[in-house]
């Protein structure tokens, strides 16, 4: 750890050094999520990172996943390729420990208590803003290792109309389109795709019904519109689809049987902002979202379960500035979760009533922030949490930020109520974190480190004692993230880079499925009509299960694109992922064995924008 921590500031230094000509200044950048108004990345005491839609398409993105791995303090496990069930951990926390919002509308499912993120396409987005830390004094449940908040894709006025075809290896195809307009004061874009590949074989398992190849197949569909009738208010309305089917491995006990999951997630958001007074700004968003997952055996036509969970989020935003120097926020949240199914649970209805308040103050070089939210839950009543930043400006193009948060996670249905395991006696998982942070930034070049620590408590896992769910686990988490920007000689280079030491307190282990050591290198240009790049990932072996009796190796990869301008309509596009055809094992199953990459992976894309 201390190795790569030296490489990691090292390379940081020379970055700032070598950095001459690079023309975006990163600083300029606007985040929302971080305080729920907007910000510019000097500004911001949150350490985040935002992957807008040109660096979308730039990577030629396919997945979430490919684009979250570029940031510092995450990592992703997976079982299998394209469709397979895919975990985000956010600072070394646990995959439902990381908020998922799309358009600000929290979406997931509310029995498992995670994101389906392997069914977004990146096609419907714009782009990805990423905040590390605690925050549930803004959100509440889930955001102890962070919050995620996808924003679905907006008119182009120099790119009305864009059809895309690709074609790959694994016969693979896919097909997009995106139609949008742009005015004075509206914006309205619409969005539809389609993906289909048949597949690797996920598992080693090579005895049916395990020997055959994982296919996938998914439908997307986008909408996303903005009007400004008068200067003083803006309305919104934001609308996503998905539906997948996704072949998996499993045991069918002797049977022979073709086993694959049947999934919609769906989301809405109506919003509005109206500016009462220049001091005064009222906001509300009233927000839907729904997961709905089935497992099928098709030759008999059995149904493996039925899960449906359905969320309405109803958030009320004041934003009041009080002086020239201090911006207060004052907001009423409501969420109300359902599930129904196949399973039946002894409660299947919740609501939840929160308040919130949040103080960003700037005097001179120094800026601050105070955050307290309550959240009134009716299955395990009230919860407070709280956070606090202090930033201080060193100088123009470099600030120090110290920051304390609380967090929690509300038990899920599963947790509580799931036939034979769930335990009603459940209390939300907590965590207390600190976290020390440097950026700097200037025209032509911007870097970040922050050094933290997590402690969690009431960790919910399985208790073999008593044959059900318990609250026995404590946890600490370590790490630093570092991140640098720059340019050198042409090339655009971003490097992330993940340092994380977990630990069981009761046992001592490692937590599962964590690499200590993650670095992405992003290296890009462009020149006359031509764009290249490359990507270097690296990921350090880590421990499949909590035990730590079972180790998956390290391994790297690497990926090159290009892209070849025709003229202005017509642009070819080319991508190759694991290029030297890297084995490696991205988890490990009780009964099918080891998940496995999928080797080399090539995608040829054609992009047509006319013009209208």
């Amino acid at each position: 750890m201390k190795t790569l921590l030296s490489l990691a500031v090292s390379a940081i230094a020379s970055g700032a050094v070598v950095a001459a000509e690079q023309n975006h200044n990163k600083a300029d950048d606007i985040i929302v999520t971080a305080t729920r108004t907007q910000q510019s990345y000097a500004e911001t005491l949150a350490s985040v990172t935002v992957i807008s839609r040109e660096d979308i398409e730039k990577f030629q993105a396919q997945s979430v996943a490919e684009l979250l791995a570029k940031a510092p303090g995450l990592s992703i496990t997976s079982n299998g390729g394209r469709g397979a069930s895919t975990g985000i951990s956010l600072r070394g926390n646990q995959s439902d420990h990381t908020l998922f919002l799309i358009d600000g509308v929290r979406v997931g499912s509310a029995t498992l208590g995670s994101t389906a993120v392997e069914y977004l396409d990146p096609e419907l987005i714009e782009r990805i803003e990423i905040v590390r830390g605690p925050k549930s004094s803004l959100y509440g449940s889930d955001a102890l290792g962070g919050v995620i908040n996808i924003i679905t894709r907006q008119a182009n006025a120099n790119q009305p109309l864009l059809i895309k075809a690709a074609v790959g290896n694994h016969n693979t195809s896919e097909a997009s389109a995106s139609l949008g307009h742009k005015g004075e004061n509206y914006q309205a874009n619409l969005t539809a795709s389609y993906v289909y590949t048949g597949g690797y074989d996920f598992t080693e398992d090579k005895t049916a019904p395990s020997d055959d190849d994982d296919a996938y197949r998914q439908r997307s569909l986008g909408f996303n519109g903005s009007y400004t009738p008068i200067d003083t208010l803006t309305l919104g309305l934001s609308y996503q689809f998905n539906e997948a089917e996704s072949e998996y491995d499993t045991n069918c006990f002797g049977f022979s049987c073709s086993p694959y999951t049947d999934s919609k997630t769906e989301s809405l958001n109506v919003s509005g902002s109206w500016q009462l007074h220049t001091a005064f700004n009222s906001s509300l968003s009233v927000g839907s979202s729904k997961d709905e997952t089935e497992t099928l055996y098709d030759e008999y036509g059995f149904s493996g379960g039925v899960f449906e969970t359905e969320k309405t989020n109803i958030d009320w935003q004041n934003d009041i500035r009080v002086s020239d120097n201090a911006l207060l926020t004052l907001g009423y949240d409501y969420l109300n979760e359902k599930v129904d199914g196949s399973t039946n649970y002894d409660e299947d209805e919740r609501d939840n009533h929160a308040v919130y308040a949040q103080l960003q103050f700037v005097q001179g070089a120094v800026s601050a922030n105070l955050g307290a939210r309550n959240d009134d839950n009716e299955q395990f009543g009230s919860h407070d949490t709280f956070n606090a930043s202090l930033g201080y400006d060193i100088a123009a193009d470099l600030k120090v930020v110290a920051s304390y948060g609380q967090a929690f996670k509300a038990p899920t249905f599963n947790d509580l109520y799931y036939p034979f395991f769930g335990n009603p006696t459940m209390v939300p998982e907590e965590s207390e974190s600190y976290e020390l942070a440097f950026k700097g930034f200037a025209d032509n070049y911007s870097w970040a480190v922050s050094a933290y620590q997590n402690d969690v408590e009431n960790l919910i896992q399985y208790n073999s004692a008593i044959f059900a769910n318990d609250q026995i686990a404590t946890a600490t988490i370590k790490g630093i993230d570092a991140s640098f920007e720059t340019e050198l000689m042409g090339w655009t280079v971003n490097t992330a880079l993940t340092l994380l030491d977990t630990q069981d307190d009761a046992t001592g282990n490692e937590l599962a499925r964590r690499p200590e050591q993650v670095i992405n290198i992003d290296i890009d240009r462009s020149f006359d009509q031509w764009s290249v790049g490359a990507s270097i990932y690296g990921a350090s072996s880590r421990y499949n299960d909590a035990a730590n009796s079972s180790k998956l190796n390290g391994y790297g990869t690497v990926a090159l694109r290009g892209a070849y301008t025709i003229d202005p309509e017509w642009k070819l596009q080319l991508k190759v992922d694991n290029l030297f055809e890297k084995d490696y094992v991205l988890a490990r199953g009780f009964s099918s064995g080891n998940y496995l990459s999928s080797g080399l992976e090539l995608l040829f894309s054609v992009v047509y924008t006319p013009e209208l």
